[in-house]
């Protein structure tokens, strides 16, 4: 990473000099065009502005007025009133005009600063937001982890197999214009949102060792819109953050169908945001693969065989055929994770 800021600093540097110089080309140039079109006395003059403007607002105040003084030398004192009739320029004129050129960029190389300096100061208003979601998403998750300490490893997986998955979808015309590198990365880490509304969940349900009852597994299905209600009211103070609003779709419609059979909304197709159908697939895929204390872990083979018999209903077909095709790299990805060194059910 500092390898990268300091390729990106000397890149930014050597442009801002490559720009300077061709700015002093340019007054040059135009020195010469106002010498050869009969001097000073013609409004070709004014070109001058250009290469001190744009020094002035992409060098700052100080490189501007240099610049101006620069180039009002460049067709002051030498330079004629007149060249067809020999007639010089009266100093207080050039001068006149430098102060003027000197103004300008002042000016403009004053206001260039300032809204840099404001832009530089959102960006870092910027970073320390992020470093704060980074900071709430940590706690939440390790809030979760502390009911339920079979989350840890789950939420890791599932989020990297987001990413992975993402990342292939990204390849396919179809995917292109919505899946880019800034979606990929608010999905990873927007990913171990996905059940953080289980921590309203009574332990005696989140825990329970056995197969829920139906009544149970009503409140069970709540940490969908639990968990969405809760992204949405921080939402409220952040109604632009793409993070948040990544993160209230998958929570709320992870567990939707394709079909239409899901929860909370019944929703069905692509109704379904795209990140919910993402994460679903990750979902079940690692949850076939775990050890939990109603059921052993299956093997790869087998829970890529459940979730192939589940394409076009509970998961969306491209998605699933996507995941069929690079099934091995899922399966590598989930034994990196796999701590446990448990034995899966063939």
């Amino acid at each position: 990473m500092k390898t990268r800021t300091k390729r990106i600093t000397q890149h930014s540097a050597c442009t801002h000099l490559f720009l300077l110089v061709c700015c002093y080309i340019c007054s040059a140039i135009i020195a010469l065009i106002i010498y050869l079109a009969g001097g000073t006395d013609y409004a070709y003059t004014n070109l001058m502005y250009l290469p001190i403007t744009l020094v002035a607002v992409t060098r700052g105040k100080i490189h501007g007025m240099i610049h101006a003084c620069v180039s009002g030398l460049m067709i002051g004192p030498f330079m004629p009133l007149n060249h067809t009739l020999q007639v010089t320029q009266y100093p207080g004129n050039w001068l006149m005009r430098l102060a003027i050129y000197v103004m300008v960029a002042f000016v403009i190389g004053y206001l260039a600063d300032y809204y840099k300096a404001n832009f530089e100061q959102n960006l870092r208003r910027e970073r320390m937001l992020q470093k704060a979601q980074s900071a709430t998403l940590f706690s939440l998750v390790k809030l979760l982890e502390s009911r339920d300490v079979t989350s840890g490893a789950h939420v890791e997986r599932v989020s990297s197999s987001c990413k992975l998955l993402a990342e292939e979808l990204q390849r396919l015309p179809n995917f292109q214009k919505q899946v880019d590198s800034a979606y990929i990365e608010n999905l990873y880490e927007a990913c171990p949102l996905h059940d953080i509304g289980k921590v309203g969940i009574p332990d005696d349900i989140l825990l329970k060792p056995g197969k829920l009852t139906d009544e149970e597994f009503e409140v069970m299905k709540k940490h969908t819109v639990i968990g969405a209600e809760t992204l949405l009211k921080i939402q409220h103070k952040y109604p632009g953050n793409k993070f948040l609003q990544m993160g209230i779709a998958l929570t709320r419609s992870h567990h939707e169908k394709w079909d239409g059979s899901g929860y909370p909304d019944g929703i069905a197709g692509d109704a379904i945001p795209l990140s919910a159908r993402i994460v679903a697939l990750t979902d079940v895929y690692d949850a076939l693969r775990s050890k939990r204390p109603y059921k052993p872990g299956y093997s790869h083979e087998k829970a890529v065989e459940i979730i192939k018999q589940e394409r076009g209903l509970h998961f969306d077909p491209v998605i699933t055929d996507v995941f069929l095709v690079h099934g091995k790299l899922f399966q590598t990805l989930y034994d990196q994770f796999n701590e446990e060194g448990e034995v899966p059910l063939q």
